[in-house]
């Protein structure tokens, strides 16, 4: 079973970090900014993705490509026991990936992009906390460097992943102590290339994204509810 919506606004209000996100453009403006193949075209935009929904990744294969496809936001390390819910896994601390195995073989073995447009973040006291949207200043798209884990439950395959988290840069350390780990598109390839599996190399790529190169503002706070999604949740809040 998968969380309910209430459940999940409960859980994910301002809860981890990064908890929420919105990927709203157009598909073939994704594949663009990937440079990927789509392996299924049954995309649907959305103001306030949330955990356990499923939602775009692109990954590297053998034959050199990158390919788009969807995913569970939720990495599931190992099969549950029978009747339990999965453990799931929405973010991955970058200082903590060398820690756990099941880490360490992901980071070398299956590594994959988050695209979105931004993301939201919570500050303030418990109980009266004031969201942000965070985006890029310039382009459509950020990409969030991410780990991927397929495991079968309940006899069918899941395609999971968690958004990697790293130190907070000037902008988004008054907001919150992480981030997402932003990575630049020029180094897309290296960190899908399956080739690649030195950690020491890969954990170079996760590092705080330029300030100057991002913008943060005051949301509505009704993007605290996954039951809303329109595109007033990413304009600044009056």
């Amino acid at each position: 079973m998968f969380p309910t919506s209430a459940i999940l606004t409960e859980l994910y209000k301002g809860a981890v970090m990064c908890g929420r996100y919105a990927l709203y453009e157009e598909l073939d403006k994704l594949n663009d900014f990937l440079n990927a193949i789509e392996r299924d075209g049954d995309y649907e935009p959305s103001y306030n993705v949330a955990p356990s929904q499923i939602v775009p990744v692109a990954v590297g294969s053998k034959d050199g490509n990158r390919y788009l496809g969807p995913m569970n936001w939720g990495f599931i390390p190992f099969p549950p026991k029978k009747d339990h819910r999965p453990f799931r896994v929405i973010n991955t601390r970058d200082d903590s990936i060398m820690k756990k195995p099941f880490w360490k073989k992901a980071l070398q073995e299956r590594r994959c992009i988050v695209p979105i447009n931004g993301f939201y973040e919570w500050k303030g006291p418990k109980g009266n906390k004031t969201p942000y949207y965070i985006h890029a200043r310039e382009g459509v798209f950020l990409g969030l460097a991410g780990l991927w884990s397929e495991i079968r439950t309940e006899g069918d395959d899941h395609a999971t992943f968690s958004i990697i988290t790293t130190s907070p840069n000037e902008l988004m350390e008054d907001i919150h102590d992480r981030m997402p780990a932003i990575l630049h598109p020029s180094e897309f390839e290296w960190w899908l290339d399956r080739d690649h599996d030195d950690p020491a190399e890969l954990l170079e790529l996760l590092r705080p994204y330029p300030s100057e190169a991002m913008e943060a503002y005051i949301v509505s706070k009704a993007v605290g509810n996954v039951r809303n999604d329109n595109p007033e949740l990413v304009q600044p809040a009056s």
